[in-house]
């Protein structure tokens, strides 16, 4: 029953219909499917953090959200990122890291990028553009998602100084 209800329940979560239609510029848009449904649209932000060459895009409405840790190999370009697990350390580059997260009404459901790739598609001054389609694991249960959407001319803000990934190559 408490299953029923959580499924029941998903698509008033901070989720629209329409959301996996094409993204409007500065926009994140997503829908999954597995052990869970739904669909989303926000707006979106990207930072860029030099000192890691790391992206994190992340788009949040509510207490729902989508975000990404994109790697270039050493600045960021188009091409196809791959997803990697962020339970294992990985030092291959090019790379990236998937996580989405709602509120229902009994528990915080957390899910992260198993497999699956980012494709950025543009990148520049009027932001980043792109596709994903990633397989997400929940964090404490064995359930799987499905992410499949895309992001349009996202700005890129900077971020702060001592950004970046606390387990990277020569952090000391």
């Amino acid at each position: 029953m408490r299953r029923l209800t959580y499924l029941l329940m998903l698509p008033a979560l901070g989720c629209r219909p329409g959301a996996a239609s094409p993204p409007s510029g500065g926009e994140l848009a997503a829908q999954w499917a597995g052990s869970a449904q739904g669909a989303f649209r926000a707006p979106a932000t990207a930072l860029w953090c030099a000192r890691d060459t790391l992206l994190e895009l992340l788009a949040v409405r509510n207490d729902t959200a989508v975000g990404f840790a994109i790697i270039p190999k050493d600045t960021l370009g188009g091409g196809v990122y791959p997803i990697f697990s962020s339970k294992v350390f990985v030092a291959f580059r090019p790379q990236a890291n998937a996580a989405v997260r709602w509120l229902d009404q009994i528990e915080l459901q957390g899910f992260e990028g198993a497999s699956g790739k980012v494709t950025l598609s543009k990148t520049g001054a009027s932001g980043v553009s792109g596709t994903f389609e990633v397989t997400l694991r929940r964090t404490d249960k064995p359930d799987t998602l499905t992410l499949r959407g895309s992001f349009a001319r996202v700005p890129v803000g900077t971020a702060i100084e001592w950004c970046g990934r606390a387990n990277r190559p020569g952090a000391g």
